[in-house]
């Protein structure tokens, strides 16, 4: 079987990672198969071939172009793909050979504010309807994911498959106290802090994040709140909202950071806390706890498939909800080891090596015109 990948998006940080790290378990799975990469210029020795028998081409066309429309087809029509994957929502609408599209989440029709153009949002709905339509196969990164994209799209249930995605393994734990020194001191971080980290997007509640630590204060706890990631405009709403709470002398802003600094921060934080009101999958969870940190979690969309029983749970609409989950999880002593401890656990469910399975499974099952069954996620949340 031969196998193409559309990876033009590996440079993004969110689906890159999910590309980079899905192929690479691929590629040391799938020996038996023949696989062509489709890559950016800037990103053509990716890939290690892990003994597979790899080609990787550098198509002209950009992302979004209506030049792909044409270039794509006759990529997969010359290198004789069986199959081709695009693991972000994008695949070409002339059909040349049988495709399976990864839609991690439907955010930009449920969350309408986070892509305010209207020529944006058309776009993106009729690509992503005619992908759906046109896709064999739809691999979704969580249960919540699969129930919105029917009911966004109007697809199947049969036609869409859950296919747990892992944590990156350059995100784990950091104990050599120079690295969490300096990663500190880089930030002006000055002694036990709150961490979150994500783009700035309304859904993100970085404000409703920012009214939970009023009240966590208010409770007498004595931390700094440390946001991590690019907010662009936000980082100025946030520093006026934090004015008008009064906790902006323990707001920190460090913008965005590579993945050795992230680890630091995440390894020296005493707690994780992710208050969105909407995440397809939740992926910063599982780096939180791959890092050995308590985490405080909203209870709303994906969070409490992907965090199990290892999160402390709140309603992040509720400040002062949110806040007191906040105290207790930096207090409680006994609390925070059993949520590291439960943390650890639950990142056993999540593996790269299995989704690779799946997903080559998924494959198989397309190219054996079988009708697609859809992977059930494991209901086990322990």
């Amino acid at each position: 079987m031969k196998i193409a990948f559309d990876l033009r998006r590996i440079g993004n940080p969110g689906i890159g990672r999910y590309m980079k790290c899905l192929v690479d378990a691929i590629l040391k799975q799938g020996s038996n198969h023949e696989f062509v990469l489709l890559l950016p210029p800037h990103a053509s020795g990716a890939f290690s071939t892990n003994g597979a028998n790899v080609n990787s081409l550098v198509p002209r066309a950009g992302y979004y172009s209506l030049r792909e429309q044409i270039e794509l087809p006759r990529i997969l029509r010359a290198q004789k793909v069986d199959l081709l994957h695009s693991p972000h929502f994008l695949i070409p609408l002339t059909q040349v050979c049988p495709a399976v599209v990864t839609i991690h989440d439907v955010i930009y029709l449920a969350c309408r504010e986070d892509l305010q153009s209207l020529v944006g949002r058309t776009y993106y709905s009729a690509m992503m309807r005619a992908s759906a339509y046109l896709a064999k196969t739809i691999i979704t990164d969580s249960r919540f994911s699969k129930s919105e994209i029917v009911r966004y799209l109007g697809v199947d249930p049969e036609k869409v498959s859950v296919i747990y995605p892992a944590v990156d393994d350059g995100i784990k734990r950091t104990v050599e106290l120079p690295r969490l020194q300096q990663a500190a001191a880089r930030h002006g971080i000055r002694g036990d802090y709150i961490f979150y980290t994500g783009i700035y997007k309304k859904r993100k509640n970085h404000a409703g994040l920012l009214r939970a630590f009023r009240t966590f204060a208010k409770r007498g706890g004595q931390a700094q709140l440390v946001m991590a990631g690019p907010l662009g405009d936000g980082e100025r709403q946030l520093r006026s909202h934090a004015a008008e709470l009064g906790v902006s002398h323990d707001l920190v802003f460090t913008g965005f950071v590579d993945d050795s600094e992230l680890s630091a921060l995440y390894s020296g934080a005493r707690v994780y806390a992710c208050a969105s009101l909407y995440e397809g999958f939740g992926f910063t969870l599982l780096e939180a706890m791959a890092c050995g940190v308590p985490v405080v979690s909203s209870s709303a969309a994906s969070l409490p498939e992907v965090g199990g029983t290892a999160c402390l749970y709140a309603d992040a609409r509720i400040p002062e909800e949110f806040g007191d989950a906040l105290y207790r999880a930096f207090t409680e002593d006994a609390l925070r080891a059993d949520l590291v401890r439960l943390g650890y656990g639950n990142l056993r469910r999540f593996s790269w090596t299995e989704a690779a399975a799946g997903c080559l499974a998924t494959y198989e099952q397309v190219l054996s015109n079988a009708l697609p069954h859809a992977v059930v996620a494991p209901t086990n949340l322990g």
